[in-house]
């Protein structure tokens, strides 16, 4: 098992008198796919915006790479590695498919973000944005308004843009969603290749054959409490998952 990226320990928020997240503790080991589930209304989301920066927690303490991130906000972490999806997609969907992901380079430099946008500016990174669109099937495409994409489309198109910020740590929310069969094969293997490149890798999805195929780890959340931790293969027969979650054996 490699060396732990990311350590969460005792992760507590609260909304009022509801206790969306409840002593949560997980390390993810770097270079690995770490699968986050449970029942909708688990607290899968409130974590994970937790660990991005959008909420700070009310106790507990959160590292990646042994460099503590509370009290950091969400720009701040993107600077140190950590990019995500959303499960609502977040596109400029006036600008085109290729100026979508030049926008996420804005991140590593000091530049006026506008500058991106001008022909002949910034040829590296229209270099790496153009790579960036063929590995999730846009390039054709990189002129076309983002609007006018599929809404498979324009879920790899999230991808592209937050893999141009070059994250250590990417995260996922719900990616499957709203794909068809074919999609979510060619999802899976753009993840595989996302960790075989070295990135480690957050997915908190319900598809469970995407889990199945891509995690190495599988954390389950009910009632915004861990139930289990463990690999896929354990979490098939694990009472707890199942009743929590599954409803029955996994085919």
């Amino acid at each position: 098992m490699s060396a732990a990226l990311l350590q969460a320990r005792g992760l507590s928020k609260r909304f009022g008198g509801v206790r969306a997240v409840q002593d949560v503790s997980f390390s993810v080991p770097e270079r690995s796919i770490f699968a986050l589930i449970g029942p909708n209304g688990a607290g899968k989301s409130t974590l994970l915006n937790l660990l991005s920066g959008i909420y700070q927690p009310d106790a507990g303490s959160l590292s990646l790479g042994g460099a503590s991130l509370v009290g950091l906000p969400a720009h701040r972490r993107v600077r140190l590695g950590i990019a995500r999806t959303f499960q609502k997609i977040r596109l400029f969907k006036q600008l085109s498919v290729l100026e979508n992901v030049l926008a996420g380079f804005h991140i590593r430099h000091d530049e006026p973000l506008w500058r991106h946008f001008v022909r002949g500016g910034s040829g590296r990174f229209r270099e790496e944005a153009a790579s960036l669109l063929e590995f999730v099937g846009l390039a054709a495409r990189a002129g076309e308004r983002a609007g006018a994409l599929s809404y498979g489309q324009q879920r790899m198109l999230e991808i592209a843009r937050s893999l141009a910020t070059q994250p250590r740590l990417f995260m996922l929310d719900e990616p499957a969603a709203g794909l068809n069969g074919a999609e979510v094969e060619f999802l899976v293997q753009r993840l595989e290749e996302i960790g075989r490149r070295g990135v480690t890798v957050i997915v908190v999805e319900h598809n469970m054959d995407l889990v199945m195929n891509v995690a190495q780890r599988v954390f389950v959340m009910d009632y915004g409490q861990p139930i289990f931790e463990g690999t896929p293969r354990e979490a098939q027969s694990n009472r707890g998952v199942i009743a929590a979650y599954l409803g029955g054996e996994f085919q």
